[in-house]
């Protein structure tokens, strides 16, 4: 219709200017009013050409990334020229051999247009970054922040910045933001969803919107008080239960979710997991391990040499939504506590000896593993 030729055409005009959206969430429940609530914030004050920063602060599966994203496209046709980056996962990246020069990188190309630039070390990387920046309106999401190191090295202070820049950071420790100099009324704390906005987002994941029968109509109420009000696990345990038409199948899950803390999310979430059979847990691992944001052609070819048959049971963490798909680009995408939960479950599977972990995901465990010659 209309309304979608339009969008096509500002998404292509976008996608040159380096504007392309974010994808925000299949079912984007109650984000408008975070949307909102942080653009206020980022607007408000005298002067629209200081340097405008928010921390959003939260425990894991609240919905801070979803917000970021969303808050970033709605200022990418405000007059940044091309000037925005959106750095996701800092502290899985910045973990990495380079990480934070890596980083640094992505931002010099995307924010500042330089190419193959050389950057030695996160040194010389915050000057060139500061240098050339300080002259740009920029629009910056730094997701997933974890150390005052990685703030420091990408975004060191506001003068780094020019007039009217915006920056938004996500993390789950306040600690964080406030010894880099973020006050205390610039963090958003958004809130678990309402009963009415997690009811929707599981009957979504659970009945494709429908609206339940019978005894499923009170075990959905009850499942839904049990998630807390946290999307990630609405998301998660919905998908689970959409496949599962027995009412004692619904109970046992219910009275599994309960026996656990709402504090306690990986552990909630590895209820999923559990329910995966033996090929697929260990292609969920894989990907939590090795190829989040990665190829899954690849991957494909080396559990196809397994003789896993990869096309099959890849569908069914993707159904559960604990594996998503980046369809355009063909790469694997994981919420950060899913991913950090399968490699729990990975070191926990050896009482945490990384000599006999059967997955090892940081550069530096495994090079200290070879020189020690213990492998």
């Amino acid at each position: 219709d209309e309304a979608k030729l339009k969008r096509a055409v500002i998404e292509i005009g976008l996608d040159k200017v380096n504007k392309k959206p974010l994808e925000v969430a299949k079912h984007p429940i109650g984000i408008e009013s975070h949307v909102e609530i942080v653009k206020k914030m980022l607007e408000n004050g005298d002067n629209i050409n200081d340097v405008h920063v928010v921390g959003i602060h939260g425990m894991g599966g609240l919905g801070k990334t979803t917000i970021a994203k969303a808050v970033y496209n709605e200022y990418l046709t405000k007059g940044f020229n091309g000037a925005n980056c959106f750095l996701s996962n800092i502290r899985e990246k910045s973990a990495q051999p380079n990480g934070l020069v890596d980083l640094q990188k992505q931002l010099i190309g995307e924010v500042l247009k330089e190419k193959n630039i050389s950057v030695s070390d996160a040194a010389q990387g915050k000057f060139f970054i500061k240098d050339s920046a300080s002259r740009k309106r920029v629009l910056l999401i730094l997701d997933d922040v974890d150390s005052v190191e990685q703030l420091d090295a990408l975004a060191g202070g506001r003068d780094w910045f020019g007039s009217g820049s915006l920056i938004i950071i996500t993390t789950r420790d306040e600690e964080v933001l406030l010894a880099s100099n973020v006050k205390q009324d610039e963090i958003y704390k958004p809130q678990e969803l309402n009963e009415d906005q997690s009811r929707e987002l599981f009957m979504l994941h659970a009945f494709s919107g429908e609206q339940p029968q019978g005894e499923f109509v009170n075990l959905s109420h009850q499942l839904v008080a049990a998630a807390g009000g946290l999307p990630l696990t609405l998301e998660v345990f919905g998908s689970l239960l959409s496949s599962k038409r027995n009412v004692q199948q619904w109970k046992y899950t219910l009275e599994k979710l309960k026996r656990i803390p709402p504090s306690r999310v990986q552990q909630r979430l590895k209820l999923s997991y559990d329910s995966l059979d033996y090929l697929e847990k260990k292609i969920f691992l894989d990907i939590s391990c090795f190829f989040v944001g990665r190829s899954r052609e690849n991957a494909t070819y080396m559990w196809e040499d397994c003789g896993w048959f990869p096309d099959a049971a890849i569908m069914v963490p993707v159904r559960r939504s604990l594996i998503k798909m980046d369809e355009k680009r063909q790469r694997f995408e994981m919420h950060d506590q899913l991913r950090d939960m399968g490699r729990a479950i990975v070191e926990e599977e050896c009482s945490r000896k990384l000599q006999k972990q059967s997955r090892l995901w940081n550069h530096q465990d495994s090079l200290d593993l070879l020189q020690r010659k213990v492998i």
